[in-house]
């Protein structure tokens, strides 16, 4: 599949979601609630609040992977264009992207888990969701990625030169483009580094893919709960206050 067939089967799990957030909970910034009662406000409060952090969480993790898309382009540009940057700087730019990114949605991932739960264990909601969990082993990781690999990934394919050598590249990122031995292995780095962007790339999809369909079914019974919720008592204030 395709990086924009991914993004759109990506897109057609989201899209319901936030489409039914937009009524009650994405267009209220910050709600007083007070039409709810004194003893329900903070219980409404609280379920307004996480499930807003879900859905913002959601959308952190779709456009970390249209980022990734960038990333992959710029990657591939290459070298890069009118050589403003050396062929060096190109591989490092896109590698430290490849690690911010991956590092982010890492932490949005565990984040938007602990956040479905907590909603769940508010509303109550009886799902069986211990069996998903146990069958899937929860959303995948950037497992893709050797966390212990220098930054400068592309040295990884050259060949080990002594010492002295490898100390002043350590240090020099303008080293010459063709300078030898370097020369010959930045097209071997490059697609090291674009096999890298790909693999990551399909664990984020694959992660993002499996809580909506996991869970995606859930979040929309939570959100239309909740909508509920606020509707009627709505409506009750309104009677109220007649």
């Amino acid at each position: 599949m395709s990086r924009v067939d991914t993004s759109s089967a990506i897109d057609r799990l989201i899209v319901p979601i936030v489409e039914l957030a937009g009524e009650n909970l994405m267009s209220l910034p910050d709600p007083s609630f007070d039409f709810v009662p004194d003893k329900m406000r903070e219980g409404i409060s609280a379920i307004h609040l996480r499930l807003k952090a879900e859905l913002k969480a959601l959308l952190q993790l779709r456009t970390i992977y249209g980022d990734m898309i960038t990333c992959r382009i710029v990657a591939g540009e290459y070298p890069w264009i009118l050589g403003e940057l050396s062929h060096y700087q190109h591989l490092r730019l896109a590698w430290s992207q490849l690690m911010r990114l991956s590092d982010l949605f890492d932490e949005i991932m565990k984040e938007i888990d602990r956040l479905h739960s907590e909603t769940l264990e508010i509303l109550s909601v009886d799902v069986d969701r211990a069996i998903g969990c146990a069958a899937s082993g929860g959303a995948p990781r950037m497992g893709a990625i050797d966390r212990d690999t220098r930054a400068d990934r592309w040295y990884e394919v050259a060949p080990q030169p002594e010492p002295p050598i490898f100390d002043t590249m350590r240090m020099a990122s303008e080293w010459s483009d063709s300078a030898p031995p370097f020369a010959d292995y930045y097209g071997a780095a490059r697609c090291d580094l674009l096999s890298q962007i790909d693999a990551t790339m399909q664990t984020m999809s694959s992660g993002i893919v499996g809580f909506l369909s996991d869970h995606g079914g859930e979040l929309v019974d939570l959100v239309g709960r909740y909508h509920d919720m606020i509707r009627n008592f709505r409506t009750a204030a309104s009677r109220d206050m007649i």
